[in-house]
């Protein structure tokens, strides 16, 4: 009998074990094998973006579409038996062979990584917002909102036809899914890093405000790309201010037409009836053209100072300028420059 009893306890013993082990065999499948991304050949990352109303089961739907998992059936268990909260809406570099319990735990805790936001050369306020939306998983209606709202606006002396000159160029880091109110601060904060004491010294010695140095920064950027030619065309263009003459800047024409592609600017472009179109209208126009990079913005703050009323492209194409100071030297400086241009593109026909 004792012999008996043994041996039952043995084998319940061994039973025990058995089950155990395919239980806890079973558990570290379930938890601890790599399941996502899984493939240990390779060091290649996945990029897995969860919208802000995302589910488990949608966030399964992205993992099993793109083949990303190996098992749905073990990452469904794993997430029935942690009972998660819901995946948290953000950007997630997904490593080669993570498991399914540090997975859930990192979308379920919002462990999110950052995402590149850049904002380059835009004409238009609601383009900006259309760019960083692009970037970023909220609307651009909603980050139109925030930018073209009048108290932001007003802070810094702009409205929304001016609009544009609350930009300055960046490229910076962000969580994919920050909200309006953090992109409105990304913004805020690219200009006043960009607007030193420096700068705001500087400014001073134009004679003109933040905001309408963006405006002519934006125009002496389309002149020219050399910094030096930028100083000298900013310095005639000041001096014109000061006259109280026409600008007479091209791309402000160009603007006005709203053909950005348009290579060479003709009258009929210049009596385009635009508050833009300093053509036709004196002074500045009422916004920036385009968010000036800030080699242009700085240009401008160390203008070139001297006695220029005008310029034109020079008849060597390095696309530099002669400058001068009547308009009959100016008129003779642009007969140089027609010449040469009729005669490259008599040549280039020629080829054709």
């Amino acid at each position: 009998m004792k012999k008996k009893i043994i041996i039952i306890i043995s084998v319940v013993l061994v039973l025990l074990v058995v089950v155990a082990g395919i239980g806890g065999y079973y558990a570290y499948r379930i938890f601890m094998v790599p399941n996502i991304n899984a493939d240990p050949n390779s060091a290649n990352y996945k990029y897995l973006y969860v919208e802000p109303q995302d589910s488990w089961e949608d966030v399964l739907n992205k993992l099993q579409t793109n083949g990303w998992v190996l098992s749905v059936e073990d990452l469904q268990t794993c997430i029935k038996y942690m009972e998660p909260e819901a995946p948290k809406c953000g950007k997630y570099d997904i490593e080669p062979n993570v498991d399914n319990r540090s997975f859930v735990n990192r979308l379920a805790y919002g462990m999110s990584n950052d995402v590149n936001v850049s904002l380059k050369m835009t004409r238009y306020t609601p383009w900006v917002a259309r760019n960083l939306s692009r970037q970023l998983a909220i609307d651009s209606a909603s980050i139109a909102d925030v930018l073209l709202a009048d108290t932001l606006l007003q802070k810094f002396g702009l409205d929304k036809e001016s609009s544009l000159a609350l930009f300055v160029r960046f490229d910076s880091t962000a969580k994919w899914c920050i909200s309006a109110r953090d992109v409105e601060k990304m913004v805020v904060d690219a200009r006043n890093r960009f607007w030193t004491p420096e700068r705001m010294q500087l400014a001073e010695r134009t004679g003109l405000s933040i905001k309408d140095i963006h405006i002519l920064a934006s125009i002496v950027e389309e002149e020219t790309n050399d910094y030096n030619d930028r100083r000298m065309v900013a310095g005639v263009y000041l001096n014109r201010l000061k006259k109280r003459m026409p600008l007479q800047a091209c791309p402000t024409a160009r603007y006005a037409s709203g053909d950005f592609t348009l290579n060479r600017v003709l009258k009929k472009h210049t009596q385009i009836d635009s508050p833009y179109n300093t053509y036709k209208y004196a002074g500045l126009p009422p916004g920036p053209i385009r968010i000036p990079g800030a080699k242009a913005i700085d240009a401008v703050l160390n203008f070139e100072q001297h006695k220029y009323l005008f310029f034109c492209a020079k008849a060597d194409f390095s696309g530099t300028h002669n400058y001068a100071t009547t308009y009959a030297e100016h008129s003779r400086n642009a007969r140089a420059y027609q010449k040469a241009l009729d005669k490259r593109l008599k040549e280039q026909k020629a080829k054709k």
